[in-house]
């Protein structure tokens, strides 16, 4: 765009600048940088026309493409922290219609703006609030998050709800993430989180109520597991559960008071609704299981039974245990399944992306499994069934528990940490059993940091009854298997066979030579266990004479 083709836009031939508009569009629709407008001021120049334009109302034909055009500039950051002032962030919100939402408390009166002007607003106020801290801290001394919220609850009262509530719940977003006074504000003052629940509430309500039968109260859902999201509906709750999120997420221990129980109360049971939600495609089922999961890692474990219910009499569910209806678990385990497909398969030969993609459902199961009993039992029955065939070592094949225990020798220790604290409270914290489902050596670091090399067991919080039944085959396969490797090995010929007495002592005394060589030069160090259960550095192996190894405990 050259000097005279914006000296045009800054006049009043509104067909000519249209056009010039629409080429700059069409020419730059996947552009998000414009270096030719650092030269002469261009940049300040077209920016000052076209919000001209939008403050004045003899130009409304042009608005929808002046905003359009905007909308393509503020994905370039450049100069973007000078160009932006109040004026013009309180005319896109009075363009986005959300000047008709002030009080959430009042009748609301919603002469909206066009749709197309609505839209292509709140596209330009999501690019400029992300860009911009400039901009976020000016959006926070008007009414934009009073009129967010209150659109929140208004939704049904406007004719392309659709169009709009993606756009909003964007906006929602990036402001709750990116400041503090925002969010708090609309956590505290304005109540957010109940209607983001509502919301929610009412996109599950509407996806099922052509196959399901609602309920009287659309505040209770009843039944859930016919609902099925279209792609813009599984898109806003993406965006409202990333907003949640925000608002939930909490850097301190503190109690639960009773307006924040309260709101759990609301919240769980639309978290699992659409846990048995069903999408068009995978990708977009494990993108909301996968918001879901991030939300939960926030709630407190207290909440967690409501994730399960009870079934009543003539309910049905695909999975159940105890009694209870375990499908929305049964989806977080079918989560962590897709997430560690996606890590060994994209991540072969690196590991970067290990904690970003494994740690929220890891952290969700573990306080599951921690937090409620019938919950860790139906876990432990998927992901430690009972073993059969020990011929191979735990981390060989493609079961889920296959799986976890390749990650117990992962670099990062985040997620390795993650996933031995979950196998081991599936394994109600014994060691022994912990060996036996993952070998020795893999469980080996994990039973180190928690003090339990002697064979010691954690702390008992667990029921006394046994669930641990050996297989016969199992049984049969025992006394060959070796408890380091975690599987059978087979008979091993002895390596001194048909050696003289000198031979054995050469051989032996280069093992000697060879070990005091690593202990020299420090590759290794001999250790032995102390009395709280971690390994502990010695000087020499005699002091082994000293202070023998501790037994493991039966």
């Amino acid at each position: 765009m050259n000097e005279d083709e914006i000296k045009i836009i800054s006049g009043n031939n509104y067909t000519e600048i249209a056009q010039i508009l629409e080429n700059f569009i069409k020419i730059n629709d996947n552009v998000f940088i414009f270096p030719f407008l650092l030269e002469n001021n261009r940049r300040v120049s077209l920016w000052a026309a076209l919000f001209q334009h939008l403050q004045s109302e003899s130009s409304g034909s042009i608005h929808i493409v002046c905003l359009s055009t905007i909308k393509l500039l503020s994905r370039d950051k450049t100069e973007l922290e000078n160009l932006i002032c109040e004026k013009w962030i309180i005319t896109l919100i009075e363009k986005a219609g959300l000047f008709n939402f002030v009080d959430p408390e009042d009748s609301l009166d919603v002469d909206m703006p066009v749709k197309e002007v609505v839209v292509e607003a709140l596209k330009c106020l999501c690019n400029i609030t992300f860009n911009s801290n400039e901009a976020r801290g000016l959006c926070a001394y008007t009414i934009i998050a009073q009129g967010l919220v209150a659109r929140l609850r208004s939704y049904k009262e406007i004719a392309f709800k659709d169009d709009i509530m993606l756009y909003d719940m964007k906006l929602l977003f990036i402001l709750t993430a990116l400041r503090q006074d925002i969010k708090a504000k609309i956590k505290d003052e304005l109540h957010g989180m109940d209607y983001l629940i509502s919301c929610l509430n009412e996109l599950v309500l509407e996806s099922s109520e052509s196959q399901c039968e609602v309920a009287g109260s659309r505040e209770v859902i009843e039944d859930a597991h016919c609902c099925f999201l279209q792609d813009n509906q599984q898109a806003i709750a993406c965006e409202i559960l990333k907003t949640q999120f925000n608002l939930t997420l909490q850097h301190s221990e503190e109690p639960v008071s009773e307006a924040e129980e309260s709101m759990y109360l609301k919240l769980m049971p639309v978290l699992t609704a659409l846990l048995y939600a069903q999408t068009s495609t995978q990708d977009s089922l494990m993108d909301l299981h996968s918001n879901i999961a991030n939300l939960l890692t926030g709630v407190p474990p207290m909440f967690y039974q409501y994730l399960t219910p009870e079934l009543n009499d003539g309910e049905t569910a695909l999975c159940t245990y105890a009694g209870r209806n375990m499908d929305a678990l049964q989806a977080l385990l079918q989560l962590l399944l897709y997430r560690l497909s996606i890590t060994t398969s994209a991540l072969l030969q690196s590991t970067k992306n290990q904690y970003t993609n494994l740690s929220p459902v890891l952290i969700v199961l573990i306080k599951s499994a921690r937090g409620c009993r019938p919950q860790r039992k139906y876990l432990r029955q998927v992901v430690l069934p009972p073993l059969r065939d020990v011929s191979r070592p735990p981390e060989e094949g493609n079961t889920l528990r296959n799986q976890l225990c390749r990650l117990l020798t992962t670099p990062v220790t985040s997620v390795r940490d993650l996933v031995a604290e979950f196998l081991f409270i599936l394994c109600k914290e014994k060691v022994g059993r912990m060996v036996k489902y993952t070998g020795f050596g893999n469980a080996a670091g994990h039973l180190a940091q928690k003090g339990l090399m002697g064979g010691a067991r954690g702390p008992v919080q667990y029921s006394s009854s046994s669930e641990d039944s050996d297989t016969e085959e199992y049984l049969e396969a025992q006394p060959r298997i070796d408890p380091v490797v975690g599987c059978t090995r087979p008979p091993r010929v002895n390596p001194f066979e048909g050696m003289s007495e000198e031979q054995k002592e050469f051989e032996a005394m280069k093992l000697v030579n060879l070990l005091d060589k690593m202990l020299t030069e420090g590759v290794v160090r001999p250790a032995r266990i102390g009395a709280d259960g971690r390994p502990v550095a010695i000087d020499h192996v005699l002091d082994m004479r000293e202070h023998p190894p501790n037994r493991p405990q039966s």
